[in-house]
């Protein structure tokens, strides 16, 4: 692919006299207000890469004067790290597009994120263990996975024109990497690879285990057992992990620690705490919106496993406008019998 060599793709540079026409300032204006030589600014003024020729302490008086200008700082700042994480793709085989780079850049809930999911890409296909868990790590979110989503689809909705090379390093990794550690960054990055994989091979590419004694092994056993309810749409699975969530406190209690910081109700600590009770109001509208639209078997997950654990910490967990969403699942037809006496069982208790 070819990377701009501003290393930018929409952020690309301007002159500081650009920037400020924008305020409706000229140069005498700028010169007033900042306190700052003329003979500085002159040399600043029209050279679109004033930014890297700047003093920290002139660019300081300057966003204290032009609106705007933090935020274009920001946006360059972020267009360089990303031309450098796209030459890293570059250099390592992988073919991004920049069409799609683009459509991500331009969606608010994504367009931080898209560096970082490159640079997870990056680091995959270099196998290197340590970088790809903190890059993945730094993907745990609603927002950060519509970034992620798009490293893994495929080259007509996808990030990269071939995502086989990806997967096949992200199955080595899975032999490398060391799964059996607690730390935050390497629970969540493994439990993510293992999950995205599942969703594209169908099949779970690590052992895990519903008998999980330890915070790694728990998130690594979810991650295998959504990814087969959104591959496989395999109730049989639902109906297997909710009876283990039954007979571990561990795994009840990741399941709601997933899924309050993923939607961000919780922070995402390091030793993996949870409040005693709390909103989880991100998290209710998430899930209403997945009882709408999820299928069968994951529809069976919400109303047997997530919703009871998430009432359990919040017991006013969208009362109403979650039992609503449910009933109006129902009135549409729910096939597998077993999905609809779940279903029903939970909307009883709710009314």
């Amino acid at each position: 692919m070819s990377v701009p060599a501003d290393g930018s793709l929409l952020f690309s540079p301007q002159p500081l006299e650009s920037l400020a026409e924008a305020a409706m300032l000229s140069m005498a204006d700028v010169v007033f207000l900042s306190k700052l030589p003329a003979s500085t600014l002159s040399r600043l003024w029209r050279n679109e890469f004033w930014l890297d020729r700047v003093s920290g302490a002139t660019l300081q008086q300057l966003i204290a004067v032009l609106p705007g200008l933090s935020d274009y700082v920001t946006r360059r700042s972020y267009g360089s790290r990303l031309g450098s994480i796209l030459r890293e793709c570059d250099d390592v085989g992988l073919e991004v597009s920049n069409g799609r780079v683009g459509s991500l850049l331009t969606d608010s809930r994504s367009a931080q994120h898209v560096a970082t999911t490159l640079a997870a890409a990056s680091s995959m296909m270099r196998l290197d263990p340590h970088e790809t868990v903190l890059n993945l790590a730094r993907c745990w979110g609603v927002s950060q996975d519509l970034a992620l989503n798009a490293l893994f689809a495929d080259e007509q909705r996808g990030l990269l024109a071939d995502t086989a090379p990806l997967i096949e390093k992200g199955l080595q990794l899975i032999d490398v990497l060391d799964g059996g550690t607690n730390s935050l960054h390497t629970t969540v990055g493994y439990g993510i690879l293992v999950h995205k994989l599942t969703k594209l091979t169908g099949a779970v590419p690590a052992d895990t285990t519903p008998h999980a004694r330890e915070r790694n092994s728990a998130f690594a056993y979810r991650s295998g057992i959504v990814g087969v309810l959104l591959q496989a749409g395999d109730t049989d699975t639902s109906i297997a992990y909710a009876r283990s969530l039954d007979n571990n406190a561990l795994l009840r209690r990741n399941e709601l620690w997933s899924m309050a910081s993923y939607y961000a109700d919780m922070p995402r600590s390091p030793d993996f705490s949870l409040p005693a009770r709390g909103s989880l109001q991100n998290t209710a509208a998430e899930v209403v919106k997945d009882i709408c639209c999820s299928n069968e078997a994951y529809l069976h997950y919400l109303v047997t496993s997530a919703i009871p654990v998430l009432r359990e910490h919040d017991p006013l967990f969208a009362s109403d406008v979650l039992a609503r969403a449910l009933s109006d699942r129902l009135e549409q037809a729910v096939l597998d019998k077993r999905v609809l006496a779940a279903s029903t069982k939970l909307l009883t208790s709710m009314l």
